[in-house]
C-alpha cells in the first residue's frame, strides 16, 4: 500500500465527484463535511489501497493503533462513511467476512501553482 505524502502535508485525493482533503474534510458538489478522525483515516486507507481488499484486521490495526477495539467500531465507521457519500455509497464494497474494497478510481488532486516569489538579490528578502 502506498502512503500518500507531500513533504509532511497530506495530498488531497479525488474520487468520483468527491475530494478528501488532508485536513479531514470531504467535499463534493455543494457539500463540505468535516469527518471525525477515525472516519478520515479509514476512508484514506481505502483510497490509497488501489482497489485492493483491505481486511478488517488491517483497517482496525492501522486506524486504531492504541489497543483493543471491536469490529463494531469499524462497522459503524463504514456505515457513517457510506451515509456521507450518499448516492456514491457503493464505492465502498463489503467483502463479507473479510473486509472492504474501494471500487472507484482515485487520483491525487492537482495542486494550484504558486505565484513566483520575488527575492531581492542584494538583501535576500
Amino acid at each position: 500500500m502506498a502512503v500518500v505524502n507531500d513533504g509532511g502535508m497530506t495530498i488531497s485525493l479525488v474520487f468520483g465527484r468527491w475530494t478528501l482533503h488532508g485536513d479531514g474534510r470531504l467535499t463534493g458538489e455543494g457539500v463540505d463535511i468535516q469527518l471525525p478522525p477515525k472516519e478520515w483515516q479509514v476512508l484514506r486507507l481505502l483510497l490509497v489501497s488501489g482497489g485492493a481488499l483491505m481486511t478488517k484486521d488491517c483497517l482496525l490495526e492501522m486506524a486504531w493503533r492504541q489497543g483493543e477495539v471491536s469490529e463494531e467500531s469499524l462497522t459503524r465507521c463504514i456505515y457513517s462513511l457510506r451515509k456521507h457519500l450518499r448516492a456514491d455509497k457503493g464505492f465502498i464494497k463489503t467483502i463479507y467476512g473479510r473486509g472492504y474494497r474501494f471500487t472507484c478510481p482515485v487520483r491525487p488532486a492537482e495542486r494550484a501553482s504558486l505565484p513566483p516569489i520575488a527575492v531581492c538579490s542584494a538583501c535576500g528578502r
